[in-house]
């Protein structure tokens, strides 16, 4: 079966899903965040809380069964009562591991969370495509295979189990894809990109050509056909959903699918060229250097 859109691009991000443990929260407490350098999320298991981020006035309200993933690089505040004197996360956590460490007395509230790793030179892709902060609600999320892997999720991570750590993190990836499927259809909002165009089910033939044969030469035609679409109905709906005309987007795709490439064991400049349709190697660089804002030898050598 042909790889689909999002699974395809998914894979050339590279984005990992780290689960990191969690707290069971009691009465009245807080506990503050550095700015996290990387993709946070949190699943709430149970309980409410409030999570305020550095330089918004209004704090979040989460619920049991709510997802809050934070993109943007920013200190931010867990507590039940926001008022209080937090403790510092590295302070509540030091030593912990992926354990779930008791706050405040009693465990009437229960967090989990992670981080996703976007480390490699697909991340940005992931990290453009969302916004600044994304707060799944239980209302818009209970129901269905969201709700049943927060559960499996919370009752995993409490189980201390052989092998727990391993099934939370790939639990928790399949949270990942669950929003990642559920964000383009639930934010009026979301912005162009590769997520809103890969959960696009109009534009799915036409990605999974030009993601499974990157070197062919397509043709805005070929691709309209594929879609079922007028050249002119294709170009415009891509557009609308990509944020960039089809053709560009192939283009940036193939320099995405290089720059993994060049990572491997054995690369040249000149293999990874052919391989995402390039007869002339200075074109290639050419255009990788566009894309990428490095030349495909720069990659090779860094090997990021």
């Amino acid at each position: 079966m042909p790889r689909d859109p999002l699974s395809r691009t998914l894979e050339l991000v590279d984005a990992r899903t780290i689960y990191a443990g969690g707290f069971i929260g009691g009465g009245e407490w807080a506990i503050r965040f550095d700015p996290p350098k990387k993709i946070k999320f949190f699943v709430v298991g149970r309980g409410s809380c409030l999570l305020s981020l550095d330089g918004l006035v209004e704090p979040f309200a989460l619920a049991a069964g709510d997802v809050f993933i934070l993109t943007r690089n920013v200190g931010f505040t867990i507590a039940s009562n926001l008022s209080l004197d937090p403790r510092h996360a590295f302070e509540v956590f030091r030593g912990a591991g992926a354990a779930i460490v008791p706050v405040g007395e009693g465990d009437d509230f229960l967090l989990l969370g992670g981080h996703i790793d976007t480390s490699q030179p697909g991340g940005r892709l992931l990290i453009a495509s969302l916004p600044d902060h994304l707060h799944l609600q239980s209302s818009a999320s209970g129901a269905g295979r969201l709700a049943a892997l927060i559960g499996e999720l919370v009752e995993e991570a409490a189980s201390g189990a052989p092998g727990a750590e391993m099934a939370c993190s790939s639990l928790a990836h399949l949270l990942l894809i669950q929003i990642l499927r559920k964000f383009p259809v639930t934010e009026a909002n979301a912005r162009p990109g590769w997520l809103r165009a890969a959960c696009d089910p109009h534009l799915a033939s036409a990605l999974t050509l030009m993601h499974g044969d990157p070197s062919r030469p397509w043709t805005l035609p070929e691709l309209a056909r594929a879609s079922g679409m007028s050249r002119t109905a294709f170009a415009v709906r891509f557009r609308a959903a990509a944020g960039t005309p089809p053709l560009a987007y192939l283009t940036n795709w193939r320099m995405h699918q290089a720059a993994r490439e060049l990572r491997q064991d054995g690369s040249t400049v000149s293999k990874v060229a052919a391989s995402v349709g390039y007869s002339s190697e200075a074109a290639f660089a050419t255009a990788f250097k566009r894309v990428m804002g490095v030349t495909p030898r720069q990659r090779l050598v860094k090997g990021d």
